[in-house]
């Protein structure tokens, strides 16, 4: 698999937010992914699935939300109760019950947030650092039933400095990707198996939509599938050759690209890229599978992205003012 480092054409708009990209300590090396962890049976090849541009648009802005605390990651369940995260001691989460006219802050989030999920209104995931401990300490995922008032990070899992995608179904069941490792819980987070696609050694998105039922992507724009709760995958590509060098933005410590599925046929996969000083926001859509995809227009700037579990409301952080931005999928 090739290494994308996508760095001259967003060097100037990361440069505006120095914030989202301080990360609470040096990262380490992702480790190799073990081989024996999961088998890999392609049932469909990784080539490139026709892809077909959109007559209209099918996303429309809902809202811009400015945000003044630190953030580097945003997601909304709905247009009124969204939560961030951020970098330093200064990142701790944030939660919105307002559509963002008003932030409360969650002091027992941790201090250096890389990831989260919003299950329900009450039910949210995050990943990252507690505070004054380090990332090896067990607690570095941590769940609020409160949305998002309280937290507690009794789980056991070891994250790593750096993004760390969750996908939940619930307070027991569900996955998380950090350092290039994907691991499945489905004890809330006591136990954890490693699952991780054999060859792959970093991680772009992940969506558990079932117990048994999920997918990965990879840099290089490749749907990982498996049906069996990690036991086999299949893979398909997303055809992103015709952007003509773009290519998903890497960055150690942000999720710049989301998946979800709302049943085994439909889904939904965004992404921020970028290559040969241009960036773009894409979002593509299938209705079988996987075999192809509708491009559809997203009006926002390129930034973390994160979508909502039934695949209508996009959150964009952008990277080019710090604004979070809503969008709605409007269908025919």
């Amino acid at each position: 698999m090739k290494h994308h480092s996508i760095v001259t054409s967003v060097a100037l708009l990361v440069s505006l937010l120095p914030t989202v990209l301080i990360g609470c300590a040096p990262a380490a090396a992702p480790p190799p992914a073990d081989p024996t962890q999961a088998s890999v049976e392609p049932t469909v090849p990784p080539t490139a699935a026709p892809t077909e541009a959109a007559p209209a648009s099918r996303w429309e802005e809902v809202s811009r939300v400015a945000a003044t605390q630190p953030v580097r990651m945003a997601a909304f369940l709905d247009e009124t109760f969204g939560v961030t995260g951020g970098a330093t001691g200064r990142g701790k989460l944030h939660h919105t019950t307002d559509g963002g006219e008003t932030w409360t802050l969650a002091e027992s989030s941790g201090g250096c947030l890389y990831g989260v999920d919003i299950v329900d209104e009450q039910t949210v995931w995050a990943c990252g650092r507690m505070i004054g401990q380090s990332f090896t300490t067990p607690g570095g995922v941590r769940l609020s039933t409160d949305g998002g008032k309280t937290w507690e990070g009794q789980t056991t899992f070891q994250s790593k400095p750096g993004r760390c995608p969750l996908s939940f179904l619930d307070t027991r069941t569900g996955w998380v990707a950090n350092a290039g490792t994907l691991s499945a819980t489905t004890d809330g987070g006591e136990t954890w198996e490693e699952i991780t696609p054999e060859g792959l050694t970093d991680i772009a998105a992940i969506a558990l939509r079932t117990a048994s039922e999920g997918r990965v992507l990879d840099y290089d724009g490749n749907l990982h599938t498996t049906t069996d709760g990690g036991k086999s995958w299949s893979s398909q590509g997303l055809g992103l050759e015709k952007y003509g060098g773009l290519e998903i933005i890497e960055n150690k410590d942000l999720v710049m690209a989301a998946v979800r599925f709302t049943d085994a046929d439909h889904g939904a996969v965004i992404l921020s890229l970028a290559g040969g000083g241009e960036n773009k926001v894409v979002a593509l859509r299938t209705a079988d599978g996987g075999q192809t995809w509708l491009e559809e227009n997203a009006p926002a700037e390129i930034g973390p992205v994160y979508l909502s579990h039934d695949g209508s409301l996009l959150t964009i952080y952008s990277l080019l003012k710090p604004e979070v931005i809503l969008l709605r999928y409007v269908s025919d």
